[in-house]
């Protein structure tokens, strides 16, 4: 299965983390897909379905299939809403045809088509205060307390949700696990041999190495030494 990342154009990075496409000519095993806090489109290009994929909350097993041909949109966290014109709550842990969203769509998914789409659809209408309160999330791996973040942008902590459920589609505590557990994907990624589950704990913000597993176990559907093994 190859599978390819392509970079969007300037006025789109800001927006769009990548353009993807996925294509295999050969039987595919069972793919598990996981939480990372980005919406999606997916065209299949196969069976011509596409599809706004919401944000996830829990990890996806996609069974062993066959032929497979996609291309899709990863969006910026709280990006999304911006082209989609939609509280992205509708959608979490979901995906909806993309027909019943884009009104008017000529169907085209080549790379170009698809950016000039993208650009005629935006609506940059925005509170900044989300900006700032996703980079922070971000920034320190989502190890910081929605108390604090909200004082700091000066909004009270409810309208903080209401912003985050309609850009990002979950509540800013649940987007931050989701930041934080994929911290802890990366550095399994990278890293070989025996693992310090403690140490790891420690260092991504979890109360202790009991509280890690409980959390992979609800973002990855397995622990997070299973995981380490299966994808070493």
């Amino acid at each position: 299965m190859a599978y390819v990342e392509m970079q969007p154009a300037a006025a789109l990075r800001p927006w769009i983390e990548c353009f993807w496409s996925v294509r295999s000519d050969e039987p595919s095993a069972a793919q598990r897909i996981l939480p990372d806090g980005c919406a999606d489109l997916v065209f299949d290009l196969t069976s011509g379905e596409n599809m706004v994929v919401g944000t996830m909350t829990a990890p996806v097993v996609l069974p062993p299939g066959g032929r497979a041909d996609f291309v899709g949109v990863r969006f910026r966290p709280g990006c999304a809403a911006a082209f989609l014109r939609m509280p992205l709550a509708e959608v979490t842990d979901d995906r909806v045809p993309l027909a019943d969203v884009w009104r008017g769509w000529d169907g085209r998914t080549d790379l170009q088509s698809l950016q000039a789409e993208l650009l005629r659809r935006l609506d940059d209408r925005r509170d900044r205060r989300l900006d700032t309160a996703v980079s922070r999330v971000v920034a320190t791996g989502g190890a910081l307390r929605i108390d604090d973040l909200a004082r700091d942008i000066g909004i009270s902590r409810q309208h903080l949700a209401r912003l985050f459920l309609h850009h990002v589609g979950v509540p800013p505590k649940a987007f931050a696990r989701i930041i934080r557990f994929r911290g802890v994907v990366s550095e399994l990624a990278t890293a070989g041999g025996q693992r310090d589950w403690a140490d790891i704990a420690a260092h991504h913000g979890y109360y202790d190495q009991a509280h890690l597993t409980a959390e992979f176990r609800q973002l990855a559907g397995t622990t997070p030494g299973t995981f380490h093994f299966s994808n070493r």
